[in-house]
Formats: structure tokens, sequence, C-alpha cells
């Protein structure tokens, strides 16, 4: 296994307000590295969505299937997400620049730091994605355990192939395969799908026991 801590200290600087105070908006889902891996993270929203609809087929006391996007970017995820059926989405990110994208998509999001300050203002849903974030923040342990207090569902994606020699400037983490299996199983979850989309690995994991479905 294969866990690597990339930075001194407690608090990552690529991980504060003030690192991303000025950066330029990024269109993931234009750009030909990072589409393939957002269309993956949608399919395994989809497929959350569904079994929560068979866990309680046809009952009125389903309650629709609400999604949060913790650092949702400029809502290219969000965008896909959110013409899914029963299928309410919303996201989180503290970049100003994203603010354009996300009126621009049309897709609903709140500039917040929830890994920061503002954790305790966060709505999570019955599935949390995490894409391309658990790398940049300074305790993705916490933060995962931290989801599974709240969600049924997690949706997560980080790059595969990084080490204390070769990463993203960016990055404050890096796992190989087992090294993120195991990030998310610390959490409380069990791993259902685990894909490699080019550089990226993308996770859909649940945690067991949650059907969130209301008695009648």
């Amino acid at each position: 296994m294969a866990e690597y801590k990339l930075f001194d200290g407690d608090t990552p600087y690529v991980s504060t307000a003030a690192f991303h105070q000025h950066r330029e908006r990024a269109p993931h889902l234009e750009q030909g590295v990072h589409q393939p891996r957002l269309y993956k993270a949608a399919e395994y929203v989809k497929r959350a969505y569904l079994q929560h609809v068979r866990d309680c087929p046809g009952s009125r006391n389903c309650v629709p299937h609400p999604i949060s996007d913790l650092g949702c970017g400029d809502g290219g995820l969000l965008s896909l997400i959110a013409v899914e059926g029963r299928i309410e989405a919303w996201g989180y990110d503290f970049q100003p620049s994203n603010r354009a994208g996300w009126d621009q998509r049309g897709v609903q999001a709140e500039l917040l730091d929830v890994f920061g300050g503002d954790r305790g203002r966060a709505v999570l849903g019955l599935t949390t994605v995490t894409t391309e974030v658990l790398e940049h923040v300074a305790d993705p342990h916490g933060v995962v355990r931290w989801i599974g207090e709240h969600s049924r569902y997690l949706v997560a994606s980080s790059p595969w192939n990084e080490t204390p020699e070769s990463h993203d400037e960016c990055h404050a983490w890096a796992w190989d395969q087992v090294g993120y299996r195991a990030l998310i199983e610390q959490g409380g979850f069990k791993i259902l799908r685990h894909e490699t989309v080019g550089q990226f690995q993308v996770v859909l994991a649940e945690r067991e026991g949650v059907t969130g479905c209301v008695s009648s």
C-alpha cells in the first residue's frame, strides 16, 4: 500500500483559500484529460441513484436522491448529474473564479470552504462526490470519515500514479490504488467500484446499513 504526504506541517498552502483566491477557472468538462473521469464519476452517481430506487421500489416514502459535490469546481460534474430523474444536486467550492461556470452551466452551488471554517454550513446528500479533491486537502482521512457520518454513497477520484518524486505541485497527498482503497474504507465505506480512467482512479463506495427510505 502506498500513501504519500507531500507537505510539511499541518496545513498545506495549496489547500488554503488564499492559494485559490486568484486562480483561473478550470473548465475540466471540456478538457480531454479530465472529461473521461468526470463521465465515469457521473456514471457512478447514476448507479448509486438506481440502487437507491431499487431499495424502495414504488414506495411513496422513498425520498428524492440528493447529491452534494464537495469541491465542485466550475460545475462540470453537476451539469452531468443534475438532469437525472429525482436527483437534486448542489455543490460547494471556495475558488471565486468558478462562480462564472455555475451560472453558465445552470447548476446550484455555493462559495464556501467546506473543508475549513465553513464545514458546519455544508449539507451533505445521500451521495457525496469528491472528484480531484482529496489530494488537495490537509486531512483527507478526516474528510472521508465526516462524509461517512452523513452519506450512504461516496463517489471520489484522484490520480493513481503520483509519487513524492513525480506529482502535481498543487497536490498535498498521493495514493496508489491500494492506498486509495484504504483511505475510503477507513471512513466506514465498502468499495463497490474502483476503476482507473487515464491517470485517475474513480471509486464508488457505500456505507452499509443506510437506505434513504422512510418507514411508513
